[in-house]
């Protein structure tokens, strides 16, 4: 194939690769979105597929120094591509495991920095976890048919992983000029800095959203207890976080055990039809949260108030529920 028939042929095939790349990332997306994942906030750059230009792609096939195809056409695999950039390390794990979970697609795991570091743990260089996707059978979608041969190369990294990249790849690794050493030792210092950063904006994320309320699982414990009580699944708002942080002193091994206890107690088993009641006009019945709140009103009345991080008056039906008021005694 000459470089006429092969521009030609990259021209026909165009909205084949446009369309296997726009599934890929759509499919990731909805699986983050099923994980509760934001992709507006996760994502750090908005993803989206990318074909390679014309030119690039002629100068890869036939003009790279020191490697040559024999089929350029099919061997080069990155026509199409897609990144998705997000801030941790953690987050690049959850990723890989959509991509090795999903069912629609074979993969090839071509690069991660991982196993680079195992293979030579000494060097610092460039960073990322790259995949090659393939459908795993011929697939229509938005009306193209997408042969299982069609390969779209998958970036997988993080903010400052990204910033390496954006900064060096090009300028350093894939120029055609020597460089001098001192760039290289720049290059890789640099790196260094940034894999170290990475790990410690990992281990500082851990710190700050793990605590007694992980460790024991209270907030997914008492969802289970909400929704059996009153039918209606739990749903977590930033109100809930502001109050478990408040009276994260309260939080131990027992505290699920205590409110369950208070709800099964005779007295209080009109509770739950009072929570359905409620739901649609107060967001505290929506959560919960609730149960908690109704718990420390009873046991620790005058320690909620003294440290109720809301208006008053958001107490008070809760308070009415218990037949109490939210004067301290």
């Amino acid at each position: 194939m000459n470089e006429l028939e092969f521009i030609n042929q990259w021209k026909l095939d165009k909205p084949i690769y446009e369309a296997w790349g726009n599934y890929v990332v759509n499919s990731i997306c909805y699986e983050l979105e099923k994980m509760g994942k934001n992709s507006d906030t996760f994502l750090k750059i908005p993803s989206k597929c990318r074909l390679k230009e014309d030119s690039s792609l002629v100068d890869k096939a036939f003009y790279r120094p020191g490697k040559q195809y024999s089929d350029p056409y099919n061997q080069i695999e990155d026509k199409v591509g897609a990144r998705f950039v997000v801030l941790l390390l953690e987050d690049i794990k959850e990723i890989c495991e959509i991509v090795k979970g999903n069912s629609e697609w074979t993969f090839d795991e071509c690069k991660h920095f991982e196993d680079d570091k195992k293979r030579d743990p000494l060097l610092f260089t460039y960073q990322s976890v790259h995949y090659i996707l393939r459908p795993k059978d011929n697939l229509i979608t938005h009306g193209i048919n997408v042969p299982a041969t069609t390969a779209c190369e998958l970036q997988v990294r993080t903010l400052l992983q990204h910033a390496h990249a954006e900064l060096t790849h090009d300028a350093i690794y894939k120029t055609k000029k020597t460089v001098r050493p001192e760039v290289h030792r720049t290059v890789a210092k640099s790196m260094a800095l940034i894999e170290t950063t990475d790990e410690f904006f990992t281990s500082v994320t851990k710190q700050l959203n793990y605590g007694p309320l992980q460790e024991y699982g209270v907030i997914e414990r008492l969802d289970g207890l909400y929704l059996s009580l009153t039918g209606i699944k739990s749903h977590l708002q930033k109100s809930s976080i502001v109050i478990w942080d408040e009276y994260e002193q309260f939080i131990d091994d027992k505290l699920f055990d205590n409110i369950q206890i208070l709800l099964t107690n005779p007295k209080y088993s009109y509770l739950p039809d009072t929570i359905k009641n409620r739901y649609p006009e107060n967001v505290f019945y929506q959560q919960s949260t609730i149960l908690f709140i109704y718990w420390m009103l009873i046991y620790r009345k005058r320690r909620l108030l003294e440290n109720w991080p809301f208006q008053r008056e958001l107490l008070e039906p809760l308070a009415v529920d218990l037949g109490m008021s939210t004067w301290t005694d």
